[in-house]
């Protein structure tokens, strides 16, 4: 009889299965925006996982925004997605697949950064002016936490960035790469430190420089995916640009 390999259980998919754990009770209303959980010890013995296992959990979840380690206070859920953001997460993630999405955030790394390149060299400077008004506008709903209208503005800005760019092939086959991250990009809370990497992409456009212009949507590409991939089965991230 044939004999079959018996694959060891790495930290890896344990520390994955907590993210998956906390996320589902999350979404069903085990806690709410705010709230303090169990303390750590209390959740690796109901878990029957070790500290360390569950500390790579919590901090990936911390690093997406949804959770906040506050040391010597506990560990919280974030004030400022609400219940139906954190559900949608979890269902965004779970029906677009991990290779679904890893061929979105492939493909995006590609097309964008040929966008940006080709943007810093085309842009006129009433487009440029136009691009750094959509980051103002957003930067402003941002500190507003007005979460719908940052989401415009995201997707205003990438797709200004298109236009610019002015290639006609590409732009007949981006509406479906924009369509799919229209439901991406509305999971991820828009931050501050995401409004930078936004504004080092329009710099660089601005500059006329298109590598610096490439490789800061590259950075930006990568975060956005970075920030989203621990919802996904086995924790991985894209690798675009590596």
């Amino acid at each position: 009889m044939p004999t079959k390999e018996i694959l060891p259980i790495h930290r890896r998919q344990i520390s994955q299965a907590i993210i998956d754990r906390l996320l589902s009770m999350i979404s069903d209303g085990y806690w709410a925006p705010g709230d303090r959980l169990p303390p750590q010890r209390e959740l690796a013995k109901k878990f029957d996982v070790g500290m360390s296992t569950l500390r790579e959990g919590l901090q990936s979840l911390q690093t997406m925004g949804i959770l906040e380690l506050r040391h010597g206070d506990g560990t919280y859920l974030a004030n400022t997605p609400s219940q139906e953001i954190y559900s949608h997460m979890v269902n965004v993630s779970l029906a677009m697949g991990k290779m679904d999405l890893l061929s979105l955030f492939e493909a995006r790394g590609v097309i964008e950064t040929g966008f940006s390149y080709f943007a810093a060299e085309r842009a006129s400077d009433e487009q440029i002016k136009d691009l750094f008004d959509i980051l103002e506008q957003e930067k402003n709903a941002i500190e507003k936490g007005q979460r719908e209208r940052t989401h415009e503005l995201d997707l205003s800005f990438h797709k200004k960035i298109a236009e610019i760019a002015n290639n006609e092939f590409l732009g007949q086959i981006v509406g479906s790469l924009f369509e799919a991250l229209d439901e991406v990009l509305r999971v991820i809370p828009q931050t501050t430190e995401g409004w930078r990497w936004h504004k080092n992409v329009a710099i660089a456009i601005g500059e006329h420089d298109p590598m610096k212009a490439s490789e800061a949507m590259r950075t930006l590409v990568n975060a956005s995916g970075a920030r989203l991939f621990p919802f996904m089965n086995n924790g991985s991230k894209p690798q675009t640009g590596s």
